[in-house]
């Protein structure tokens, strides 16, 4: 993941994309952390925010899916949802949760455990949503809430169940 710009036999500049990710979000999550006054955990922040790219990062991808593979909406979804659950988990793996960050065999076994997590985290944040939206009729209020309770279940679960005990298990 490296850009190199070169001008005559070497390089001038060297960018490591990758890097510059790692620290906006770590800089994001700290500055977060300290305007919460330390209310809420840095690892909170940081999973919101790679939450944040990953809305973004299924949004092109479905747009892409629709317009180059498939027409079907359900479909072209699907296909986004997992690609953006994939992109979430690699990202929370290398920056929120860098120090108990999962490789080798653990960090497959990590994945399907965080699929599993998510997708309860999915069904609550709709029934949540739905059970709000059918008492006020705001679907914005109604949508804020359920992705509150989806995400907060979604940390919650992933920090216990994939990095905190998977990163124990392999540790013995």
């Amino acid at each position: 993941m490296h850009s190199n710009s070169t001008f005559g036999n070497g390089p001038l500049i060297t960018i490591d994309r990758q890097n510059i990710l790692l620290r906006a979000l770590d800089a994001l999550s700290t500055f977060g952390y300290r305007t919460s006054f330390g209310l809420l955990p840095k690892t909170l922040i940081s999973f919101l925010l790679v939450g944040t790219l990953g809305v973004g990062v299924h949004m092109l991808v479905l747009k892409t899916m629709m317009l180059g593979v498939t027409p079907n909406f359900r479909y072209a979804n699907s296909a986004a949802m997992i690609f953006a659950a994939t992109f979430n988990y690699l990202l929370n793996n290398k920056s929120t949760f860098h120090k108990d960050a999962l490789s080798g065999r653990k960090i497959i076994a990590g994945y399907l455990i965080y699929l599993l997590i998510t997708s309860v985290g999915l069904v609550s944040s709709l029934a949540v949503s739905g059970w709000v939206f059918d008492r006020n009729h705001l679907p914005m209020a109604a949508a804020l809430c359920g992705i509150v309770v989806g995400a907060l279940w979604n940390y919650m679960m992933s920090y216990t169940f994939v990095w905190k005990l998977l990163s124990k298990m392999y540790r013995k």
